[in-house]
C-alpha cells in the first residue's frame, strides 16, 4: 500500500479511510511519512488527504524540516573544523541528498551523518573531531579492532553536547571480500565552495545499491529503495546506459541490477526494458534470480505486521548471514560471531 502511493501519488484519490489508516501505519514504521508529505505536495494532492491522516503526514513532515536544518549546519561546522588539517569531507547517503539538495533527500529522515575520506587521513581526522568535542562511544578493544581492520569505518562519533552521529568511512564497502577502487570514486566528486563534496549522481545510485544489497541490513530497506526510485527518476534517457558502464568500471554491477529490478517492481519505478540483459555481467543465473526475487520482496518492504509476508523472518535472517558472508571470509567470519555469542551468552548471565 505504502509502495504503491511512493510509485504514483495520484491513488491517494482513490485510498479510503481504511486504507488511509494502513497506509500511516506502515509509512511510520518504514520512516517514510515525510516523505509521503513530500510527494503529496508536489503533486498538490494533501487536499484528498483524510483530516486525521493529514496531521500525521504534517508532524513528520515538520520533524524532516527540523533535521534538515539540523544536518545542513552540522556539516557546515563539519568541514570547518576539518579545514585546519586539510580535509574535505564528502558525504554519503541522507546526508548527500539533503545537503544536494536532491529530490531524494526531500521528507529524508537520518540517524547519522555517513562522511567518507581517504584511508590514510583517518588518524587525523579523528585526532581533530576528538579535539573538538566528538568521542566514541563505550566500545572495548575488541570494536575497536574490528571496526579498524575489518570494516570500510572507525567507530562512531558522538558529539558530547549536540548528541549528533558520525560515520566517518574510508570505503564504501568492507574491503575483505571486494576491492571497491575508492579513488574512482573520490576522483569525481563535487565539492563547493564550502569544501564539501558529493558523490556523482550515478556513484550516489551505486553506492545506495552496494549498501542495501550487501550490507544485510533491511530494517529501513523500503526507505533505500525509495531513494534510488528518486535518483532514478532524475535520470534522462541517455544517462542509463552510463549508469549500467559507472557499475561495470566499479565492479558492482550485481547491486545495481537488483536495484533496478527490485525499484521497478515495488516502486513501479521508470526502468527502460532494455538497460540490463541476461548476458550482462550483472546479471544473476536463473536460479539466483528466483532465490534472489523470494527473499528481496519480502525484507523491502515497511517491518510491520500489517505487511509481513509468510517467510520474512526466514528472509531477513537468510540475507543477514548473506551479508555477513559478503562482508569478511569465514576465517573471519567465524571467530567474530563465537565471540559476540559468548558475550551475549556472558550478559545473560549477568
Amino acid at each position: 500500500m505504502v509502495e504503491a502511493l511512493l510509485g504514483n501519488p495520484l491513488l491517494a484519490m482513490e485510498y479510503s479511510d481504511e486504507q488511509w489508516d494502513r497506509t500511516i501505519r506502515l509509512g511510520r514504521s518504514a520512516n517514510l511519512l515525510a516523505r509521503l508529505y513530500q510527494l503529496l505536495a508536489d503533486k498538490d494532492l494533501l487536499k484528498v488527504v483524510p483530516h486525521k491522516a493529514y496531521h500525521h503526514l504534517v508532524s513528520a513532515s515538520l520533524q524532516a524540516q527540523k533535521q534538515r536544518s539540523q544536518v545542513h549546519w552540522e556539516i557546515k561546522l563539519l568541514a570547518k573544523e576539518l579545514q585546519s588539517i586539510g580535509v574535505r569531507p564528502i558525504l554519503l547517503k541522507g546526508g548527500a541528498y539533503i545537503y544536494a539538495n536532491k529530490a531524494a533527500g526531500q521528507g529524508r529522515t537520518l540517524n547519522d551523518i555517513d562522511v567518507l575520506v581517504r584511508k590514510e587521513e583517518l588518524s587525523k581526522v579523528e585526532r581533530q573531531l576528538k579535539t573538538v568535542g566528538w568521542y566514541s562511544d563505550k566500545i572495548d578493544d575488541y570494536d575497536q579492532h574490528y571496526y579498524r581492520e575489518w570494516t570500510h569505518e572507525i567507530p562512531p562519533l558522538i558529539h558530547y553536547k549536540r548528541q549528533t552521529v558520525l560515520d566517518i568511512h574510508h570505503n564504501i564497502f568492507p574491503v575483505l571480500r571486494f576491492r571497491i577502487d575508492i579513488e574512482r570514486l573520490i576522483d569525481q566528486v563535487c565539492f563547493d565552495a564550502d569544501g564539501v563534496g558529493t558523490l556523482q549522481r550515478y556513484d550516489m545510485i551505486i553506492h545506495s545499491a552496494t549498501h542495501l544489497f550487501f550490507e544485510g541490513e533491511f530494517e529501513n530497506g523500503l526507505r533505500d529503495l525509495s531513494d534510488m526510485d528518486l535518483l532514478f527518476r532524475e535520470l534522462k534517457s541517455d544517462d542509463w546506459l552510463k549508469l549500467k558502464h559507472r557499475a561495470l568500471e566499479l565492479q558492482l554491477a550485481r547491486p545495481l541490477f537488483y536495484a533496478l529490478r527490485y525499484c521497478r517492481y515495488c516502486l513501479s519505478s521508470p526502468i527502460p526494458d532494455d538497460i540490463w540483459t541476461a548476458s550482462d555481467a550483472g546479471t544473476p543465473n536463473a536460479f539466483q534470480l528466483r532465490v534472489a526475487d523470494i527473499l528481496f520482496t519480502r525484507v523491502l518492504i515497511p517491518h510491520h505486521s500489517l505487511a509481513k509476508k509468510p517467510g520474512h523472518r526466514l528472509a531477513k535472517y537468510l540475507l543477514y548471514w548473506r551479508g555477513h558472508l559478503l562482508k569478511m571470509p569465514l576465517s573471519v567470519l567465524v571467530p567474530h560471531l563465537l565471540r559476540k555469542l559468548m558475550r551475549s551468552i556472558s550478559v545473560g548471565r549477568d
